[in-house]
């Protein structure tokens, strides 16, 4: 999934950019989620596409868009 869709899931009012942005935040907001990514040993903070785990794990920490 494109960081891009996921970000406007739980930001359906901004643009792509601020979405992007406050996922961002969100995610970086909670050390825990940033220990469980960093865990997978797959690049989360420059890729575009995140993977099914990755993704999985976000909404785990994060809730459901």
């Amino acid at each position: 999934m494109k960081r891009r869709d996921l970000a406007k899931l739980y930001f359906p009012d901004m643009s792509d950019v601020e979405a992007v942005r406050s996922l961002r935040r969100w995610i970086e907001g909670c050390p825990q989620l940033m220990s469980a990514l960093d865990e997978l040993s797959m690049p989360y903070k420059k890729c575009r596409i995140l993977s099914a785990r990755q993704v999985r794990i976000i909404m785990e920490y994060l809730g459901d868009p």
